[in-house]
C-alpha cells in the first residue's frame, strides 16, 4: 500500500480568493519516512474543489465546486486507479445550495453528507443535503435535506446561516458548525439517508463557528471560531445535548485583529489540537487535557499566507498547511510528545492549494 495525499485546490477566479493558480485536484504520493510528495497526477475538469473526501482507501474522490455567483454548487465523484495514476469523471449533481463549503462520508459510506455557505437566497438554498454513494455511478441527487433559519451578531458575516462543516459522530448523529447563526447543529441520519432533526447548542455571539474535531471516542468536541479567534471545547453524552466545557484564545494579543481560524485537526492520541490562524498566518498548538480544559503549547508560523487547510499524516508524525495565498504546502515534522511543530523538508509546490487529504491504495 501506497500513502496518497489528495489536494483540492482553487482554479476559477472568484471576487473572494487572492488568487486561482491551481490545477483543480492534484494526487501525490507521500513518503511518511521524509515527509517529501511527489506529484501523480491532477484533474483539471472540475471548478473549484475547494473541499473533498476520499473512501478510506481513495478509489474514490468526492469534490465540492465552489461556484460564485450561481444559485448552486456541484458535487462531483471522480474514480482514482493507483496504479496507473488516472483520474475518472464518474458523475456530477448539483449541491442544493449554493458555495458549497463541506463534505464529507457517512460513517458506513453510503452517503455523502453536504454543507453550503450560501450568498443570497437564489435556488434551493439548503444549508445540507445529503447524497447517496453508488458503486457505478458514484452519486446520485440529494435525497434530503435541510435549511437552517437566523442570524448572528456579525453586521456583515452573520447576516444569515452560513453552514461550514458536517461530519457524521461516533454516536451516530451528524454535527454542523453554522458560522452565520452561531450553532452547533445535529441531527439523525436514517440508513436512507433521510435527515431528523436531534438539537443545536448555541455558541458564543459573534463567534463563528467553522470546523470541528472529535477525540476518537467521540466524547469530546472542539469548534473553531472563524470570527472572533477563540478555539471550543464541548463534552458530548450519546444521545444528550452538547455542553461547554471551555473556551480559550486561538491566538493571543494584536495578532489576532484581522485573523480569521480556518481549519482545526486532532492528533491521532487526542492529545494536541492544530488550529490554521488565516490574517497571522500561523498555527497554534493546544494540549487537551483529560477533562477537556484546552492549554496552549506553541504558536508557529504556518511557513506563507493563508493557512486554509490543515492535514495530520495517518501516522501523526507530519503536518501540513496548505498555504492559500502562498501556492504552496509547508510541511512540519511534530513531536508527538509535547505536540510541537517544526518546518520539515521542502515546501510542495502547488497552486492556490485549499484542501488535503491522505489515503493508502
Amino acid at each position: 500500500m501506497v500513502l496518497h495525499m489528495f489536494v483540492g485546490s482553487c482554479n476559477v477566479p472568484t471576487p473572494y480568493f487572492g488568487s486561482a493558480n491551481g490545477d483543480g485536484v492534484s494526487v501525490f504520493r507521500f513518503d511518511a519516512s521524509t515527509g517529501t510528495a511527489v506529484p501523480v497526477t491532477s484533474y483539471n475538469g472540475i471548478d473549484n474543489p475547494t473541499y473533498l473526501s476520499t473512501t478510506p482507501e481513495g478509489r474514490r474522490i468526492f469534490a465540492n465546486s465552489e461556484l460564485f455567483g450561481k444559485a448552486q454548487g456541484h458535487v462531483t465523484a471522480l474514480e482514482f486507479d493507483p496504479e496507473t495514476g488516472a483520474i475518472i469523471h464518474l458523475d456530477m449533481v448539483a449541491s442544493r445550495g449554493s458555495i458549497t463549503s463541506h463534505n464529507s462520508l457517512s460513517n458506513d459510506g453510503r452517503h455523502l453528507l453536504v454543507t453550503n455557505y450560501a450568498l443570497g437566497s437564489e435556488g434551493p438554498d439548503k444549508s445540507v443535503a445529503i447524497f447517496p454513494i453508488t458503486e457505478t455511478e458514484g452519486i446520485h441527487p440529494a435525497c434530503s435535506s435541510a435549511v437552517h433559519e437566523g442570524t448572528g451578531a456579525h453586521p456583515e458575516r452573520q447576516e444569515r446561516s452560513h453552514a461550514h462543516f458536517i461530519r457524521q459522530m461516533p454516536d451516530g448523529r451528524l454535527a454542523v458548525a453554522d458560522l452565520g447563526i452561531d450553532k452547533i447543529l445535529l441531527y439523525h441520519l436514517s440508513p436512507n439517508g433521510a435527515l431528523e432533526w436531534d438539537c443545536s447548542f448555541d455558541m458564543p455571539d459573534g463567534m463563528g463557528p467553522r470546523h470541528l474535531a472529535w477525540t476518537g471516542d467521540g466524547r469530546k468536541m472542539f469548534v473553531v471560531g472563524e470570527l472572533d479567534s477563540t478555539l471550543a471545547s464541548l463534552s458530548v453524552s450519546p444521545g444528550q445535548p452538547l455542553e461547554l466545557v471551555d473556551i480559550v484564545p486561538a491566538i493571543d494579543g494584536e495578532a489576532a485583529v484581522g485573523n480569521h481560524c480556518s481549519d482545526i485537526q486532532i492528533s491521532p492520541d487526542d492529545r494536541f489540537l492544530y488550529v490554521g490562524n488565516r490574517g497571522a498566518n500561523v498555527i497554534s498548538v493546544f494540549a487537551v487535557e483529560t477533562d477537556g480544559r484546552l492549554t496552549a503549547v506553541q504558536t508557529i508560523s504556518c511557513g506563507g499566507e493563508t493557512p486554509r487547510a490543515l492535514a495530520l499524516s495517518p501516522c501523526g508524525n507530519w503536518l501540513l498547511s496548505a498555504n492559500q495565498d502562498s501556492d504552496h504546502i509547508a510541511v512540519f515534522s511534530r513531536n508527538a510528545q509535547n505536540g510541537h511543530l517544526k518546518p520539515g523538508p521542502a515546501q510542495i509546490e502547488l497552486g492556490t492549494p485549499m484542501c488535503i487529504k491522505f489515503a493508502e491504495c
